[in-house]
């Protein structure tokens, strides 16, 4: 491994592993020590990742635990609520009202939003680490309806138009939650018009504000939370008042590998994939044909209330290539932006791959969250969709610094993208953040 710095991996591999132990909370892993005290949703895929390595009971209980706030129309929410740590986060139980939903479970609390369905292709890693195949292919069959149903939920109530692109409704179901992706759809937002419920966020406690999404921000994200309590939950009247509705590259890719994972699980344990296949075939086809924009070469967001496209800049306009959605010469042409000014700098200024948002934009932020950072669970999707178009070289060039800047600074949250940046430790948000140890132990691997 050729990084230009000493790693001690055997060291760094202990202290991945303790980080994950460290978190756990009963039958799941918290993201970190402080601010997340609940279990995420896309967060325990990864996790389920690196626990494959050393620790199958757990990895098995990350996805139980997660599935167990499943919500009847197949919804997977993106937080399982601890009821211990709630007064440690907002918005908590409480908020969300989730009992206005007759899909909700009872017995659990859950968020009454999703994430970006991970849990598929975490689950085919799995039985490919496997040491007891048997019994990994037993909980294929354990967790392959309740995954089914997940993708079915999503292509049955967020594809209004049926036309292969499912659509998330609030910022946070992306993953990449103050994205400037999502400016130009959340400032159509007008306060003038409409009320925000009172809150207060707990988020500032205990993480840098300069970190952090903005109040403006939490206002907008509260009141879409507010618009699906007075919608009940329901889908159709949720899409009829909500002012966010957006196709975005990066959920419905990951949506679209998921498939091909659950195709291959499917036909090791004698399951009828046709859904994911005819899913699949329109997904892409749409990908390419309304969300690939030839002028830059990326993949842009696409906004359903105003019906227009979102331009991206994000480096989830790059993550097709994890899906094997672009032709080879779209991935070639991607590549290229990859390794440009875009993304990996120019005139002097050099930037660890992968920013979460081009350093070109006014916009860019080299602290605040999903507006510039690096971020490893991206780095690692990134690796395998290069990976899978032949791009061996640049492969390695995201693994290895995804490992230096692990190697360097900890495990946080999301890292300072500047190769050159002084000051401060370059690692930001939450330390000992479990899937940027869970990932480090997945990427040696590979």
């Amino acid at each position: 491994m050729d990084i230009g710095l000493e790693v001690k991996t055997d060291e760094l591999t202990e202290e991945a592993k303790k980080v994950l132990l460290k978190n756990i909370v009963g039958a799941f892993t918290k993201p970190a020590p402080e601010l997340y005290p609940h279990q995420w949703n896309w967060d325990a895929g990864f996790i389920a990742i690196g626990y494959a390595h050393f620790n199958i009971d757990q990895a098995e209980s990350e996805l139980r635990h997660l599935f167990s706030g499943q919500w009847a129309n197949g919804m997977l929410p993106h937080i399982v609520f601890n009821p211990a740590g709630d007064n440690q986060y907002f918005p908590g139980i409480d908020f969300w009202e989730t009992w206005r939903s007759f899909d909700a479970p009872e017995q659990v609390q859950t968020s009454g939003i999703s994430n970006p369905a991970v849990h598929a292709f975490a689950l085919q890693r799995m039985y490919e680490l496997a040491e007891d195949k048997g019994r990994a292919l037993n909980f294929v069959q354990e967790m392959y309806p309740k995954i089914k149903a997940f993708h079915a939920y999503l292509y049955r109530e967020r594809d209004p138009q049926q036309e292969g692109l499912v659509y998330i409704r609030h910022p946070w179901e992306s993953g990449n939650d103050n994205s400037p992706t999502w400016d130009i759809p959340l400032e159509k937002i007008d306060f003038n018009k409409v009320k925000v419920p009172p809150f207060t966020r707990k988020d500032l406690n205990t993480s840098d504000a300069d970190h952090r999404p903005t109040h403006l921000d939490y206002d907008r994200y509260i009141y879409l939370i507010d618009v699906f309590r007075k919608g009940d939950y329901k889908e159709d009247q949720i899409y009829r008042l909500t002012p966010f509705a957006v196709q975005d590259p990066l959920f419905n890719t990951i949506l679209i590998r998921a498939n091909e994972a659950m195709i291959e699980l499917g036909e090791m344990i004698g399951e009828n994939t046709s859904d994911f296949r005819e899913w699949n075939t329109k997904a892409v086809l749409a990908m390419n044909s309304k969300l690939w924009n030839p002028s830059n070469a990326l993949y842009d967001a696409y906004d359903l209330i105003s019906n227009e496209r979102i331009p991206m800049e994000a480096s989830s306009g790059l993550m097709p290539l994890f899906a094997g959605i672009p032709s080879q010469t779209q991935a070639d042409a991607i590549v290229k932006v990859l390794k440009g000014k875009m993304f990996a700098g120019a005139g002097g200024e050099s930037y660890y791959l992968c920013p979460s948002f081009t350093p070109t934009s006014p916009k860019f932020d080299t602290k605040k969250y999903w507006r510039g950072p690096v971020w490893i669970n991206m780095n690692w999707m990134l690796y395998h969709g290069l990976k899978r178009y032949g791009f061996d070289e640049e492969a390695v060039a995201i693994k290895n610094d995804s490992i230096e800047l692990l190697s360097r600074y900890g495990f946080y949250e999301y890292f300072e993208p500047k190769r050159n940046a002084t000051g401060q430790t370059p690692g930001y948000g939450s330390h000992q953040f479990s899937w940027s140890a869970a990932l480090y132990l997945d990427l040696l691997s590979i």
